[in-house]
């Protein structure tokens, strides 16, 4: 039987891109040497990236609109240092816990409604990554499509990059031109897989970590369906007995899990909180900075179109990823509740259920202790993160525009 990862378009393709940044487990020597210098070829478009974008933000200093532009990709790819430089401090751990969650988590369940948990989470992964991907796409194409557009009908002489150099040399001329142009853009697609990958990743694993919640509570509501066919044909105390052994057996199954499931998530939160708490400070200048070149720069329709897709795909990959983050929040605290319909009531009052039932009430206070992704240990992630960046964001835009307005007169 494949494994689940075998047949999961949202695993396959995350773990591509991650692969292609050169942040990935490796089999043999020759894959570790592919995975270094995909590392290494990262780091250097990164690096030239930073170079043009502090040169361009140098040379036009003072008008707005172009700095609006320029900032906005300098934190595109500061967000991309601050995660590769956090994941790659953390990368034998990241390692482990990517093996771990391949072992554990990414595998076929002999159980149909566990199958089914697993195929609901699977299509929502699917949908996520599939959504997020067309995006940013989208978006690194109007880097390519704008300037293009942009030279039609010109001469040689007047041809334009899609970001400036400002270098006393005849980058407008061929075969000069074309070879800053590849550069340029392979740098953009580079900076969007690598801006996009370490999200898809965390909203991955939040999905399938709470998918796990889910079977931990199905199995704790499940264990009375098999006592309770049992205690039918009781004639004995020694079967009830008997009984009890079974569901003591049972019960300790489910509070390994649960307790594996919540160190999961402490390991979880030690590599990626910081990377979480940089994300959710810059996402707000960022959705702020779109939103002023969409609506009140000069900007071409070509490049309007790849702002749309640019800010549509922030929009829904912030939404999946706090989403995931409350979902992970409720379905661990669902953990308690699910234990009320376990087998307690049925279980007789002899050593072995009074056991039973001293233990399910430690599952339910720790239950109580949510399992969570919090932002640099200063609040936790969920849906109410979400909305308050768009409420940041908004009044950063506000500010923006006034800015803009004073500018104008």
């Amino acid at each position: 039987m494949r494994s689940t990862q075998d047949k999961d378009i949202s695993i396959i393709w995350t773990s591509f891109l991650m692969k292609v940044v050169g942040l990935w487990l490796a089999a043999d020597r020759n894959e570790q040497f592919r995975r270094d210098f995909a590392l290494i070829y990262t780091v250097s478009a990164l690096f030239i990236s930073v170079c043009m974008a502090c040169r361009d933000i140098y040379y036009t200093w003072g008008n707005l609109r172009e700095c609006v532009f320029i900032v906005c990709n300098i934190l595109y790819v500061a967000m991309v240092l601050l995660k590769i430089g956090i994941l790659y401090s953390h990368k034998m751990e990241f390692f482990k816990l990517v093996t771990f969650t391949q072992q554990n988590f990414w595998r076929p369940h002999q159980d149909p409604q566990e199958m089914i948990i697993l195929t609901g989470c699977k299509k929502v992964c699917t949908v996520t990554i599939i959504i997020i991907s067309f995006c940013c796409q989208g978006s690194c194409a109007g880097y390519l499509i704008s300037p293009l557009i942009g030279n039609m009908g010109k001469n040689e002489s007047d041809r334009a990059l899609p970001f400036n150099l400002w270098v006393d040399f005849p980058v407008s001329l061929s075969p000069y031109f074309e070879i800053l142009f590849t550069i340029q853009i392979l740098c953009v697609y580079h900076v969007g897989i690598c801006y996009i990958c370490f999200d898809n990743f965390l909203c991955i694993v939040n999905f399938h970590v709470a998918s796990q919640f889910r079977i931990l509570q199905y199995r704790l509501k499940n264990l009375h369906n098999v006592i309770k066919v049992q205690l039918n044909d009781q004639e004995s105390d020694t079967k009830v007995s008997r009984y009890a052994n079974a569901c003591y057996i049972k019960l300790k199954n489910c509070v390994q899990l649960h307790q594996m499931l919540t160190e999961y998530c402490l390991k979880l939160e030690n590599i990626f909180t910081i990377i979480v708490l940089g994300h959710v400070m810059f996402l707000a200048i960022v959705i702020c900075l779109l939103g002023f070149q969409l609506f009140l720069a000069d900007t071409p329709p070509s490049k309007k179109v790849s702002l749309v897709l640019n800010l549509g795909g922030t929009f829904f990959q912030f939404l999946m990823f706090t989403y995931s983050c409350d979902n992970l929040i409720r379905q661990s605290v669902d953990v308690g509740n699910a234990v009320f319909s376990g087998p307690w009531a049925n279980l007789p009052m002899d050593k072995v259920g009074t056991v039973v039932r001293k233990n399910l009430i430690i599952v339910i206070m720790r239950s109580h202790r949510v399992c969570s992704l919090t932002a640099g240990g200063f609040f936790p992630i969920s849906l109410e993160t979400y909305t308050a960046v768009l409420s940041t964001a908004m009044s950063y835009f506000t500010l923006l525009k006034r800015s803009s307005d004073v500018e104008d007169t």
